[in-house]
């Protein structure tokens, strides 16, 4: 037994390599490899005296950087009160943070010679700002992409702590931050604001691919510029996305106006349609955890439930618990699926931190608001058994013959 348990590791762990590319030797957490699929693992929780600890940004987004295996989260809640504008990442292999850079003070926040608004003793960072679903790996370029701006610095809005610097902006670029060299550049296009909407990376032909209420928007070409390539959008704003990389979709779920829809964006065909979705659906949503699991094909939505008892007023409903679900969309069959097992007993309310780590084959949540610190918890789907036979065929493939 002992023999075969080592045995079992041994093959959970070259299993758990093979997420990641051909070839690349990489460290693993053993806590991941051995995770057991559709229960949730608490990674990692903050704790002071921790060097980098932080609260969790309801209107922050996230990527996974998938050259260093890399969880990085960017966005601040801002309205004049927060001014974090540094990236911070999780390595799930420590289950530790890091942080790019402190924090630039608000004192050094201006807008430069070309208009653009920046922060920094160089002048080299964005602003703080809401990110939400905006925040992308484009993994062509290794860089992170934040397709948004700092709509709630308006004056008179929230804040007019940069009031006289906002009549001197003349664009909000889309910003990217190039990992390797760690240093932040505009584009030169004219940008495509994505506040407060969402986009995601289509993997197969290295474009970033917008959702917006007026249509569909791609960030490609040499230059790279933006382009509407089609509308209107069928969802208002808080919605949240994912790329099918099984179906070469984009996924979209969740708006303002409450959901349980599901939009679909194909690029091959311009098809833009809200799906069908005969059967069992999730209760309906905005701004939810969301992202496409490549192992088990599905995209990955985390919804909150109201536990409120029938008849509940709008105030009962806003005080009532919440729990928050699992709930695993196929494209292929338009049907959810929920995952019992897997739900949190609170709720996740506004959250674009959930991530695919293709290392470790595992989903990567980070939740926290004022009342509970930062913390990650990491969930395996279990593949459906088509999904199940599909990868199995592909790793007898890839291993070659047998001498």
């Amino acid at each position: 037994m002992r023999n075969f348990g080592t045995a079992a590791m041994c093959i959970g762990l070259l299993l758990a390599a093979g997420g990641a590319r051909a070839g690349e030797r990489r460290k693993l957490n053993p806590r991941l490899v051995n995770l057991q699929p559709n229960r949730w693992l608490l990674l990692h929780e903050q704790k002071a005296g921790e060097a980098v600890v932080f609260r969790r940004q309801a209107h922050g987004g996230s990527c996974f950087d998938t050259k260093r295996g890399r969880l990085i989260l960017f966005g601040s809640d801002t309205h004049g009160r927060n001014w974090m504008n540094s990236p911070r990442s999780f390595d799930p292999v420590t289950a530790t943070w890091s942080r790019a850079y402190p924090d630039d003070a608000r004192e050094t926040y201006r807008v430069d010679a070309n208009g653009l608004p920046v922060a920094g003793a160089r002048g080299d960072h964005p602003w703080a700002m809401h990110t939400f679903g905006g925040v992308l790996y484009d993994s062509a370029r290794d860089e992170m992409v934040v397709v948004t701006h700092p709509g709630h610095m308006v004056p008179g809005r929230f804040t007019n702590a940069v009031r006289a610097l906002w009549k001197k902006i003349k664009r909000h670029p889309t910003w990217t931050y190039r990992l390797a060299q760690g240093r932040w550049a505009p584009l030169a296009c004219k940008a495509v604001s994505f506040f407060p909407y969402a986009a995601a990376f289509d993997t197969d032909r290295n474009v970033v691919i917008g959702y917006r209420p007026d249509g569909v928007y791609e960030l490609a070409g040499k230059p790279r510029a933006w382009k509407k390539v089609t509308g209107p959008g069928l969802f208002g704003w808080h919605n949240h996305c994912a790329y099918d990389s099984k179906h070469k979709a984009l996924v979209v779920f969740g708006t303002n106006q409450l959901s349980s829809d599901v939009v679909v964006y194909r690029p091959a065909t311009r098809e833009h349609r809200k799906m069908p979705t005969p059967h069992r659906r999730p209760p309906a949503d905005q701004h939810a955890p969301m992202a496409f699991d490549p192992r088990a094909g599905r995209t990955v939505v985390i919804v909150d439930r109201v536990l409120a008892p029938p008849g509940a007023t709008k105030d009962q409903k806003q005080k009532a618990k919440r729990q928050a679900e699992v709930w695993l969309y196929d494209l292929g069959a338009d049907a959810w699926e929920p995952v019992p097992t897997a739900t949190l007993p609170f709720g996740c309310d506004m959250n674009y931190n959930l991530a695919y780590d293709p290392h470790h084959r595992v989903l990567l949540l980070v939740t926290g608001t004022y009342g509970r610190p930062t913390a990650v918890r990491a969930l395996r789907v279990r593949p459906s058994a088509a999904a199940r036979g599909g990868a199995r065929a592909e790793r007898l493939e890839s291993a070659g013959p047998r001498h």
